[in-house]
């Protein structure tokens, strides 16, 4: 993990994180690639990005909403209730933490396929 300071950067870290995730998850399911995406979607992407820096920290969430692909999809998909009341709970910093990290949750959910291929080609 590092400082964010281009697009070029948040994108990398993106690869990187679904091709980690990726290894991390065949090797834990004996190279059963539907195991492996199972896992990855009922806990490892979230634990993933709820545990870095870009989302714990609130100096980076508003670059990671600036370089994302995905900037709207916490309000698309959870609605502007949803928002509103994490706004009122946690307040502005608290809002976007949360969308930071669905942000980053949707853009590693998106490189996932190309991370998956790409290491089936290398093997």
């Amino acid at each position: 993990m590092n400082d964010l300071t281009t697009e070029y950067e948040y994108t990398q870290e993106i690869n990187g994180i679904a091709a980690n995730l990726v290894c991390e998850a065949m090797q834990d399911n004996d190279n059963d690639r539907e195991a492996a995406e199972e896992a990855i979607n009922d806990h490892l992407l979230h634990e993933t990005i709820d545990g870095h820096q870009w989302v714990i920290y609130n100096g980076y969430n508003m670059d990671v909403m600036k370089y994302s692909r995905n900037e709207d999809y916490y309000i698309d998909n959870f609605g502007d209730e949803d928002a509103g009341q994490a706004l009122k709970e946690r307040g502005l910093s608290g809002l976007h933490n949360v969308i930071a990290f669905w942000a980053m949750y949707a853009d590693v959910q998106e490189q996932l396929e190309t991370a998956f291929d790409e290491l089936e080609e290398a093997a």
